[in-house]
């Protein structure tokens, strides 16, 4: 029977839930639910407002009735964050059994780690009941947005990738979802897609390799109310349907279903009831015709594939159903084709048989040759997809380079502190190179791929090390800052330094030989160019200041190119580099004969930190919040304790060096603009910001005196980091405190009567961090205060003026020291214990804070009559601006504490939560790029 649409009155099948003229919904309710098991009774009392379980879930709201309980909201308050709440049914509780094997399940299911799906916390006790713990998700059902029609082509495949990244993930791990439809799927305000209930149905009954169909339950009307498990009729793969084992291409199946439901706006199985729907399961196929009439060629075939009823004949493993449906977003001519018209000859037209048959023959030769030159010059799809780094684990702090990419495109590299980490294509997580632990960083591949050079700042030296792991193997140890390297056919490695000479070594190991001189300027980031005869090397003078040149190291001839940094010559005739004030990504066609430009610069993609291309044409990018930099738009909050954030008038903008005035009325910044840095000051009473210095070289390090009268701070205007000081309310000139040319010298602290200055101190030749003093009387010249064969630097005075705080990295990682003031050699005990930079002291100086990546710890200490130090303990977590104590690295204090010790004054960036659930750093991967390159900025070559 026909079911007429109110809204055109066309007329649609009696199944179709949706229009198939003008899209309007129909009103035909959703499949029923259906179960090869028993139902499960429901909680009979549902939890009011305010309910507290298990002394910490606070219940909000409920959020509705699912297939294994009643949903709430809840806040969890030893965690600070929201959770869904899942209240099992009463019938665990009865069943001792069911009930641990239900929670071993979920144990695995706890393991699952993936973007892609919604995470189980754990499961609870309270008051006889047994109850999930989850993660909430905000936002749409896939159900709810199926509900105003079908989704537009390109919007449905991106679901869908990601849906099926998701279910590669737990197929990895052997884990089946038995029960994917599109309301357990969501869809965050932010487009991520979350699978809601994975594994549950075989975490609630024990999965038989075959239902006895003879002993199994009578499907009855009674199957379609709430607490069914086993799954929706028109999802269910036909094995499931007939009561069969299943493995993880019933998932793929499901998968085909809400796909096909996604481009229709109909199920692509259903009838009158539940018999008619398992019948069409079992036997039918879905309505071919209603998917549109010009969707992709490719896309039908992955269909078909997915809802295959021969499991042989079926996708194998979700990841090849990605693998086509990323090839098909990514194709150049678009995810839907233009129908072919056929036109039918008019009859006095017909041409005879043999000479129909002689010109199509023909015309096969013709075209075929046709298409074979045509293929050999065809575009390769550009594909696209992204790497979100796991929970816990963060890029290196450095400015330097922390990506790599093969030659051959197939696995990139990536620094993290506690080690590189290696991905290849083809896999789906990222493994960590054993033997690399110990903060390294700019990595770099060998010619074949089989081996990483990388730089290891624990101990500065540079290393190589296998694909694959093993022992590292030291090659030499640069004497300046390394700065970028390549790997070339001969077996030698060429790298910069900073200040200092372009070095070339074997990559055996031996002594470095000067490549290309420097005159007392830094080379950076060197290539050999494919002639073999020249180099091509960013040259810097100060960090905003940097050139792109080419030279031959033989004549010695060298050409500036253009301003930029960071260059690399690519096999398509460009050269791609950034811009010191940007964060955005040019590419410049190149005569490589004449090594000139050809025409101007085009920016071909913005908001990039670091970046890596290999030969065959794979980009790998880490981006940032914006295009402008995260960096040009922090905010300033106040955090207690308990972390809980006061937010600070100021707007957003560049800001760094934060310090809080003695009398807690102001806090002095060193703000970026217009890629120069300068003293302000916010009046925290007044709300305004007022800028103190306006001299045209950077300033950067403000440091209060004891009265709030007067700031310090370094600058370049000398032509090196020298220490001044200006009334903090503008008033008369700055006055030169003291400087030591080839250092740069950091102000710190102060000592308690004001009359001497603690530094780190940067020496620009040694390449090493010390602590320095600089008095107040006398000639005021700085001098080494503490200095060792490691890496010391931060250092802070304790208000009695008798400790000093410091980070080293003498043990391979930082961690916070402290010594006695100013007799630093009597003594020294360890603080941290797990790593650490940044300490802070509290005012009464009883505890010290420190930085621990995205946790903010405090160690309870006893002065008196020597120190004592107690366990360090986390008082909160959050991801704000940070500065681990590293090479290059300008902004050594990120944080500082209020007068009374009650807050800490911290930076954000946009898009940066405090939750230490918050989103995840990402790694973008684009496939066969150098099609998209030579689109964008052609180099008139063919």
């Amino acid at each position: 029977m026909a079911v007429k649409c109110p809204k055109c009155q066309g007329e649609n099948p009696e199944t179709a839930r949706f229009c198939l003229g003008c899209g309007t919904r129909l009103g035909i309710p959703e499949a029923p639910q259906i179960s090869v098991t028993k139902t499960l009774e429901m909680p009979q009392e549902a939890l009011s407002r305010g309910t507290l379980l298990a002394g910490r879930y606070e219940i909000i709201e409920a959020l509705g009735i699912g297939g294994m309980g009643e949903v709430y909201r809840a806040e969890d308050l030893s965690l600070n964050r929201q959770v869904a709440v899942k209240v099992l049914p009463d019938v665990f509780a009865s069943d001792p059994e069911r009930l641990a094997r239900f929670q071993r399940e979920a144990k695995v299911l706890a393991s699952l780690n993936h973007p892609n799906i919604a995470a189980i916390y754990g499961v609870e006790e309270a008051d006889g009941k047994r109850f999930l713990i989850l993660e909430l998700v905000e936002g749409d059902t896939l159900a709810e947005r199926l509900s105003k029609g079908p989704l537009p082509t390109e919007e449905a495949l991106e679901v869908c990738l990601q849906i099926a990244e998701g279910l590669e993930g737990a197929h990895e791990k052997n884990i089946i979802h038995r029960d994917l439809k599109p309301s357990n799927v969501k869809i965050t305000p932010g487009g991520k897609v979350k699978i809601l209930d994975f594994g549950l149905a075989r975490a609630t009954y024990d999965q038989i390799s075959e239902v006895d169909l003879v002993q199994s339950p009578t499907i009855t009307a009674d199957m379609t109310r709430p607490g069914v498990i086993l799954g929706t009729a028109a999802y269910m793969s036909p094995e499931q349907a007939k009561g069969k084992a299943v493995d993880k291409r019933a998932d793929i199946w499901t998968f085909g279903c809400v796909l096909f439901e996604m481009l229709t706006g109909r199920a692509a199985f259903s009838g009158k009831d539940i018999t008619d729907i398992l019948a069409a399961v079992i036997r039918g196929e879905p309505e071919w015709s209603s998917l549109p009439a010009n969707l992709h060629e490719r896309l039908r075939e992955v269909l078909e594939r997915c809802l295959s009823k021969e499991l042989r004949d079926r996708y194998h493993d979700i990841s090849d159903v990605r693998v086509d449906l990323q090839k098909v977003l990514s194709d150049l001519g678009g995810v839907l084709t233009q129908p072919v018209t056929i036109v039918e000859p008019r009859r006095k037209l017909r041409l005879g048989l043999r000479w129909v048959a002689a010109v199509a023959f023909l015309a096969v030769i013709v075209g075929g040759v046709v298409i074979w030159n045509l293929r050999k010059s065809e575009p390769r799809q550009v594909m696209r997809f992204d790497y979100e780094l796991p929970e816990g684990q963060q890029f290196s702090n450095t400015i330097l380079s922390i990506l790599a990419v093969s030659p051959n495109g197939k696995q990139f590299v990536y620094s993290t502190p506690k080690g590189l980490y290696s991905r290849s294509m083809e896999e789906l997580t990222a493994k960590l190179i054993p033997g690399t632990e110990g903060d390294p960083e700019q990595p770099f591949f060998s010619p074949d791929g089989k081996w990483i050079g990388y730089f290891s700042a624990a101990d500065g030296k540079l290393k190589k090390i296998g694909i694959n792991g093993g022992a590292p193997v030291a090659l030499c140890n640069p004497t300046k800052l390394f700065a970028g390297a390549s790997w070339y056919e001969d077996n030698t490695i060429v790298y910069g330094q900073i200040p200092g000479d372009i070095m070339r070594i074997s990559a055996n190991g031996g002594t470095p030989e000067t490549l290309i001189k420097a005159k007392s300027t830094s080379l950076l980031f060197p290539q050999i160019l494919p002639d073999g005869k020249s180099v091509l090397y960013t040259e810097g003078t100060s960090p905003t200041q940097m050139k792109i040149m080419v030279q031959s190291p033989k004549s010695g001839e060298h050409k500036e190119l253009f301003s930029g940094y960071n260059a690399r010559y690519l096999p398509t005739g460009h050269i791609v580099y950034m811009l010191t004030d940007s964060k955005s990504v040019f590419a410049i066609p190149f005569d490589l004969d004449r090594l000139e430009v050809i025409g101007g610069p085009i920016p071909i993609f913005d908001g990039v930190s670091h970046e890596a291309i290999s030969d065959s044409g794979t980009l790998v990018y880490i981006p940032r919040a914006s295009a402008a930099g995260a960096s040009s738009r922090r905010t300033l909050v106040w955090v207690d304790r308990e972390g809980k954030e006061e937010p600070i008038a100021a707007g957003p903008n560049g800001y760094n060096n934060p310090r809080v005035s003695p009398d807690g009325t102001k806090v002095a910044l060193s703000i970026m603009a217009s890629g120069n840095r300068d003293i302000w000051i916010w009046d925290l009473v007044r709300k305004t910001l007022t800028r103190l210095t306006f001299d045209t070289t950077w300033e950067s390090s403000p440091l209060w005196t004891s009265d709030s009268k007067r700031i310090a701070f370094i600058s370049n205007r000398e032509g090196t980091g020298g220490v001044y000081w200006k009334a903090a309310d503008g008033t008369g000139r700055e006055e030169f405190l003291g400087g030591v040319p080839g250092l740069i010298t950091f102000p710190a602290s102060w000592s308690p009567n004001g009359k001497t200055m603690v530094l780190s101190e940067w020496d620009l030749a040694l390449i090493n961090f010390d602590i320095g003093m600089l008095s107040m009387g006398g000639d005021r010249k700085p001098r080494l205060f503490l200095k060792e064969k490691y890496h010391e630097g931060q250092p802070q005075i304790s208000p009695d003026g008798r400790w000093m705080a410091y980070t080293s990295n003498e043990l391979g990682q930082n961690q916070i020291y402290a010594r006695p003031f100013p007799e630093v050699e009597g003594g020294r005990w360890q603080v941290s214990t797990t790593g650490g930079d940044s300490p802070l002291w509290s005012p009464d100086g009883r505890e010290l804070f420190f930085r621990n990546g995205d946790a903010v710890m405090a160690v309870s200490l006893k002065t008196d009559p020597t120190l004592s130090v107690e366990t360090p303990k986390m008082l909160f977590r959050g991801t704000y601006v940070s500065a681990a104590f590293a090479y290059f690295n300008w902004d050594f204090a990120t944080w500082d504490i209020s007068p009374d010790g009650k807050r800490f004054l911290m930076m954000k960036e946009p898009g940066v939560t405090t939750s230490a659930e918050g989103s995840p750093r990402k790694i973008n991967i684009v496939l066969n790029w150098f099609e998209k390159l030579k689109h964008l900025v052609p180099t008139g070559k063919k």
